[in-house]
């Protein structure tokens, strides 16, 4: 009789093993994980002026920084329920996807190739590629034949938009947009192609360099980035409601007259 016993009992145990193995385990809620936590963490860029840099206090500020901020807001009632991780164009899809950032907003525009792997809000800022030359640069156009090697950061669309638009000029890459810079300035490359907003940044603390007087040659729509996946849908409905309401409301173009004057 006990040997029935002990037998019907493993058989029970293993019943309820095999039931739970054939069930998925899904993934935490991510807008109940932040509650949780008590603050959102969010990848921002700390060289992207106007958009997201470190000012003279080594401090989180720009374009970028207070949409978190109001994010962060409209969860906790505190803006300051925030982590920044700083990230760049080429490993800020690595750290999102890697769990080390609930979202980012990084001057990362929307492109289909993006979306397969991440999930995006609405936009929240519309802008355009062009070029930074230096100040006395005699390039006039996309088509100048003196236009011939352009400086592209890793990770950026701008490659992509420059095969399209410019295709008999070289493309070479950089890591940053300092390290881009600096090429230019020291002759190694002709141009640097990126968002006119961020170029606006830069020329605005050196005046050694000017943005080229010819049409934008693509549309960027910047917008917030998820990992893909039924668990960030609270989360990203939110931040689509703050975006809403704050282009509803003017806020948006408050920030816009604040870090693009």
């Amino acid at each position: 009789m006990k040997k029935y016993i002990i037998l019907a009992f493993l058989i029970f145990i293993t019943g309820i093993v095999i039931s739970g193995c054939g069930k998925k385990q899904q993934p935490m809620d991510l807008y109940d994980m932040v509650l949780d936590r008590g603050k959102i963490v969010v990848g921002v860029k700390d060289d992207a002026k106007p958009f997201g840099f470190l000012d003279k206090d080594n401090q989180y500020v720009g374009f970028d920084i207070d949409l978190a901020k109001q994010i962060a807001k409209n969860i906790f009632g505190d803006e300051n329920a925030i982590e920044f991780v700083p990230v760049n164009a080429s490993n800020r899809i690595m750290l999102l996807n890697s769990g080390q950032a609930d979202m980012i907003i990084a001057t990362m525009t929307i492109s289909s190739q993006r979306a397969a792997v991440v999930d995006f809000s609405i936009p929240y800022y519309y802008t355009g590629q062009t070029l930074l030359l230096n100040q006395k640069s005699k390039i006039t156009s996309l088509s100048d034949p003196n236009l011939k090697n352009i400086g592209v950061i890793f990770g950026s669309t701008a490659e992509k938009m420059v095969r399209i638009a410019i295709p008999q000029c070289m493309i070479t890459g950089y890591k940053t947009y300092i390290d881009a810079v600096t090429a230019l300035k020291t002759g190694e490359i002709d141009a640097v192609a990126t968002d006119e907003a961020i170029l606006f940044g830069i020329i605005m603390d050196d005046k050694s360099l000017k943005i080229i007087k010819a049409p934008k040659y693509s549309k960027e729509p910047y917008g917030v980035a998820f990992r893909k996946g039924e668990e960030t849908k609270r989360l990203r409905a939110i931040v689509d409601k703050t975006i809403t309401d704050m282009n509803d409301n003017g806020d948006l173009n408050n920030l816009k007259k604040k870090w693009l004057k």
